[in-house]
């Protein structure tokens, strides 16, 4: 549909249209110090350029702020702002960000704090309006905010840079406003651009894909992996078994991580089988080990965990203990509930257990058993209407039933269907999928799969694209891959679309970091991570099922980022030698806890995800690092 615009008569703002219908209008910039031109250009069928050119004016030099102004004519049915805030950020206990406003005050976020620079998106009505900016070549840069109107909403555009009125400064804290100065002097010119997307849609709470497609159009570039596949699987293995390896009573396997204890790298006395401390995960990394390499050692630490966990860890009702604390008695009982996050991932990895044991010639009929074990546990507790819960006592009573993290049961149920036939699992895992598919097109967004934080995020939608993938693989049905399809999209809004360029001073700008292809965690927990890496393989299957390049370019995207910072045993960051195959968690991309900076905390999880991908994708499927993109961004690989 064409977009059209025409000078508003009262002022020298502007109007604009969608066909015949008005979508809202560029209003005139109020400062009589500046001359102001605007210029549109529509770059394809959706996307319009903006060009904003600002000359001073004044007679003496001055500190000046500006902006550019986009009011939507509708009160906002819903809104985003990419990584940032879903439609206010209502749902969970956290003190993150919350509504457009705080204390009547719009909220404003530096542009490096969204996942596509400075975008601001709303629909209503049947339209949708996105607003975002060309990424700065530096770190002085604009800001973003949405501003209610009174029945309008304004997309708005800041420069300089500012957070106000308050910035999100770690999880559940804020500390001052920050706001640059920017100084013209006489006959200062300054050119503004961003890009406006405007869409008409009939299903809500998907039109954000025009703005997605087209950011990432415009800034993808070719990016490289700081080591080729073979050198990060040495570097993964290295990791695993001389940095998280614990011996610690009955328990044989990985701890949840390394940490400074101001003198030297300190293991962790905590052991997960799944999310961060992957243990099921690292073991069949082990059990691969030992297929590619023959690598006895391997093999033992490998079936020592699955072994020792599928005997001293399971509960007589199906579930397992999902962190070996418990079992080992230095956490107190009366705290343990068993998560569906953790029991997920135990059950998938549990099934590919059994199969990898018997390529390595052993039988282990005990991992499959304990896998189905969950999976009977889930049909036990699933509520008619699909729903299956967050997280449960010992004795399987419900500790928390809310949260869009119950779909990580779905996808054990679906290979449980396809390697007993029991239909019982297929329609468990048909119902459960509905269920949470549905608050993601209800709500437009999902919710707690992060489990240190209870808030909008990115972590409970993985099991949906995963899911819903899986479900199609065995019925067919298209339904399911157009659903994975839309959980793809969500998350998407969590992955950068552009390079922040940081200071050489700051931790990011000494090791290099590049955000492009890096995800955030949370609306609570706002830093850049490699969780990426945990649906890579499902971007690559999305894309050779769909014929949409863009999932494998966003993949291999997240690949590249995923692999900055793992230390070949040389990397010093903040006069500290990194141990050999370890990645910090955390990357500050913003003005958070230390700004920035790179956390030090060097947890299992991103080693067990990288040794993942690579047993089940295979080396070849990432060997291709370099992304061959001939248009969009710049070409400069850091």
């Amino acid at each position: 549909m064409k977009i059209n615009w025409k000078q508003r008569e009262n002022d020298n703002g502007y109007r604009f249209l969608l066909g015949e219908r008005t979508i809202g209008d560029v209003l005139a910039f109020e400062d009589e110090r500046f001359t102001v031109t605007d210029l549109f250009e529509q770059l394809t069928e959706g996307l319009v350029q903006w060009t904003r050119k600002f000359t001073y004016r004044g007679e003496t030099p001055a500190a000046c702020k500006f902006s550019m102004d986009f009011a939507a004519d509708y009160e906002p049915e819903y809104y985003m702002i990419p990584s940032v805030t879903y439609n206010g950020n209502g749902w969970g206990s956290g003190l993150e960000p919350k509504g457009l406003e705080r204390d009547g005050q719009p909220w404003v976020f530096a542009w490096h704090r969204t996942a596509v620079a400075g975008a601001t998106y709303s629909e209503g009505g049947g339209v949708a309006v996105a607003l975002f900016g060309e990424p700065p070549r530096d770190m002085q840069g604009f800001s973003c905010s949405l501003v209610p109107a009174g029945g309008r909403v304004i997309h708005r555009l800041i420069w300089p840079e500012a957070e106000t009125p308050a910035t999100y400064d770690d999880r559940d804290r804020y500390g001052e406003a920050y706001e640059a100065e920017r100084n013209f002097v006489p006959g200062e010119k300054f050119t503004a651009r961003a890009y406006l997307a405007l869409h008409a849609y009939t299903e809500p709470r998907t039109a954000w894909r025009t703005m997605l497609e087209e950011a990432w159009r415009m800034q993808k570039r070719p990016v490289r992996a700081w080591y080729d596949p073979e050198r990060i699987w040495e570097l993964g293995i290295a990791y695993a078994k001389n940095g998280l390896w614990a011996e610690d009573g009955d328990f044989r396997g990985f701890s949840l991580g390394r940490k400074w204890d101001g003198e030297k790298w300190r293991q962790a006395r905590n052991y997960a089988i799944g999310w961060c401390g992957q243990n099921a995960s690292l073991a069949n990394s082990m059990l691969a080990d030992y297929l590619n390499s023959g690598n006895e050692d391997s093999l033992r630490r490998g079936l020592a965990l699955l072994d020792g966990w599928t005997a001293g860890g399971r509960l007589p009702n199906g579930m397992i203990h999902c962190e070996y604390d418990y079992v080992l008695q230095f956490k107190p009982a009366e705290q343990e509930v068993q998560d569906a996050c953790n029991l997920g991932t135990a059950a998938l990895n549990l099934f590919e257990a059994e199969e990898l044991a018997r390529k390595c010639g052993v039988e282990r009929p005990i991992y499959r058993e304990t896998a189905l074990g969950i999976c009977d546990f889930v049909l036990s507790v699933q509520s008619p209407e699909g729903r299956i819960g967050k997280s449960w006592k010992n004795d399987g009573t419900p500790h928390d039933p809310e949260g869009t993290v119950g779909c990580f049961l779905v996808p054990p149920l679906v290979k449980a269907y396809e390697l007993t036939g029991n239909e019982a699992y297929l329609h468990g895992a048909d119902l459960g999928y509905r269920y949470y598919i549905q608050e993601l097109l209800d709500n437009g967004f999902t919710t707690a799969g992060a489990l240190d934080t209870y808030c909008v995020d990115k972590e409970s939608a993985i099991p949906l694209l995963k899911a819903g993938l899986a479900l199609y693989r065995v019925t067919g049905k298209k339904t399911y891959l157009e659903w994975a399809e839309h959980a793809a999209w969500y998350l998407a809004t969590w992955q950068w679309h552009h390079t922040v360029r940081y200071d050489a001073g700051t931790g990011l700008g000494a090791i290099g970091y590049d955000t492009f292809g890096g995800t955030s965690v949370s609306t609570q927990h706002h830093h850049l991570d490699p969780f990426a890496l945990a649906f890579f393989e499902d971007w690559l299957e999305l894309a050779a099922l769909t014929g949409n390049s863009l999932w494998r370019e966003r993949a291999l995207a997240a690949w590249a980022n995923a692999t900055i910072g793992i230390s070949d045993g040389s990397l010093m960051i903040n006069g500290k030698l990194r141990p050999e195959g370890s990645q910090s968690e955390g990357f500050f991309h913003t003005r958070w806890a230390e700004p920035f900076g790179v956390s030090e905390w060097l947890v299992a999880w991103p080693t067990a995800f990288r040794l993942e991908v690579l047993r089940r994708v295979g080396m070849e499927a990432v060997v291709e690092f370099e992304l061959n993109l001939t248009s969009g961004g710049d070409d400069e690989s850091r």
